[in-house]
């Protein structure tokens, strides 16, 4: 997971057209990276 990834995904759904069912699978997608990103984040503080 990547920062890239995460703003690559946030531009597909501001910029194209989807179906509402590929809608919400993408804004899973994106929910599930950010989640991930916050923990692994909150994991570096935790040990800093």
């Amino acid at each position: 997971m990547t920062v890239d990834t995460i703003e690559e995904l946030r531009a597909e759904l501001r910029d194209c057209l989807f179906t509402p069912a590929e809608r919400k699978a993408l804004e899973a997608e994106l929910a599930d990276l950010i989640r991930q990103r916050d923990e692994a984040l909150a994991a570096e503080e935790e040990g800093a």
